[in-house]
């Protein structure tokens, strides 16, 4: 019990003297800055991760948004300029299967499915990767919808008479001054009287030329949405609304059948089916038909277009059994057929496929040279177009 009081003692001492309590200092600063400095790696070999983590997560959702950029050029991209085909590239599930760009260690994968009506929807879906993080490779995910918008282009105009995106069926008598062309096969069974201009197609033809799929031209695209937007009531877009001499929108879903005779100004956009059977008279007016258009019996359509050339146009077939006449260029994204008497001068027909029957009536088409070269507003060629974007995660 003596011993160790004593033992207390000289601890006690050397305590309290000088050199015991700088000893005493020296350990707790040396625990202090080994604490600190095992505290500052860990922190510091944390935040080294977390920046490599970041990092590589960061230039995976560049590459993955860099991924849906090139998408939609592949898609709106004519082919012979290093394109897809816009309506049919469709990876994993199109023939190429899966799409993937990019080096072994930073790419991205691109997948499309139609989610709209045929191909007019669509998703994008770009997931980027990066496989050389230390800790974890970086992955992101970028998902976008598009649908077929159109893009105004100085490449696209009204340069012929008659013009097929397919093919192109003339029957009976038919005058045309000006080009006729095809993008398809051209079937001549009647007797033409072609002056001012040639006959071409890119594939078969028993009338003119057949240039090969180097003969191709683009086929302008109507934008009906444009000129939707032009005359419906912007608070009540779906309602009928009349915009006196500017134009007038029937409604949603809505057919029209004009059976008394009257005269027409502005944009007339009809979201149905039009059909005709009295006399019309178009000042400066354009029939617009999200269905079909039929000129039947009686009716009679006389042109006087002197803004812009668009006259008759139709997403869905239009048919002539009675009369057109007068300046204007009529277009169907089907098929036009006319079986009755067609008198444009000056203007063109465009449609998808073309059935010109020259023995019913009699078929005249003047084309304007004024068309060729010049671009009209409201129409371009089809492209996608964003409408939302988000990350999945």
């Amino acid at each position: 019990m003596k011993k160790r009081r004593i033992k207390d003692e000289k601890i006690k001492n050397v305590l309290l003297n000088q050199k015991g309590m700088a000893l005493l200092a020296t350990l707790i600063f040396v625990f202090i800055l080994v604490t600190f400095a095992v505290a500052l790696l860990t922190m510091t070999s944390n935040d080294s991760k977390l920046s490599t983590l970041q990092r590589d997560s960061t230039r995976a959702f560049y590459l993955a948004d860099a991924g849906i950029d090139k998408a939609l050029w592949y898609l709106n991209t004519p082919k012979d300029q290093g394109g897809k085909d816009m309506y049919l590239w469709r990876p994993p599930t199109s023939p190429v299967g899966q799409f993937t760009e990019g080096t072994p260690l930073e790419y991205y994968e691109i997948s499309i499915y139609d989610i709209g009506g045929s191909t007019d929807r669509i998703e994008i879906t770009s997931v980027g990767t990066v496989k050389e993080g230390k800790y974890s490779a970086g992955k992101r995910t970028v998902i976008v919808t598009a649908e077929i918008g159109i893009s105004p282009t100085s490449n696209v105009s009204y340069d012929h008479a008659i013009f097929t995106d397919s093919n192109m069926t003339l029957n009976g008598g038919i005058s045309i001054s000006g080009s006729i062309h095809s993008n398809g096969d051209i079937t001549n069974n009647g007797t033409i009287n072609l002056q001012n201009g040639s006959a071409t197609a890119v594939g078969s033809t028993n009338l003119g030329t057949s240039l090969g799929e180097d003969g191709r031209e683009d086929f302008p695209k109507i934008d009906f949405k444009h000129f939707k937007e032009l005359v419906i009531d912007p608070d009540n877009p779906d309602n009928p609304y009349d915009g006196s001499g500017n134009g007038k929108f029937y409604g949603k879903d809505t057919s029209v059948v004009f059976n008394t005779d009257s005269d027409l100004y502005g944009i007339h956009f009809i979201d149905g089916d039009v059909k005709i059977q009295a006399s019309l008279i178009l000042y400066d007016a354009t029939i617009f038909a999200t269905g079909t258009i039929d000129v039947i019996g009686s009716g009679d359509v006389y042109l006087k277009n002197n803004t812009s050339p668009l006259a008759l146009i139709a997403k869905g077939d239009i048919t002539i059994g009675g009369s057109v006449h007068g300046e204007g260029i009529i277009q169907s994204n089907t098929t036009v057929t006319v079986n009755g008497n067609v008198n444009i001068e000056i203007g063109a027909i465009y449609a998808y496929d073309g059935v010109l029957n020259g023995g019913g009536g009699k078929i005249n088409v003047v084309y304007g040279s004024g068309l060729a070269g010049t671009p009209v507003t409201g129409t371009g060629v089809e492209v996608y177009l964003k409408t939302s974007w988000r990350e999945a995660y």
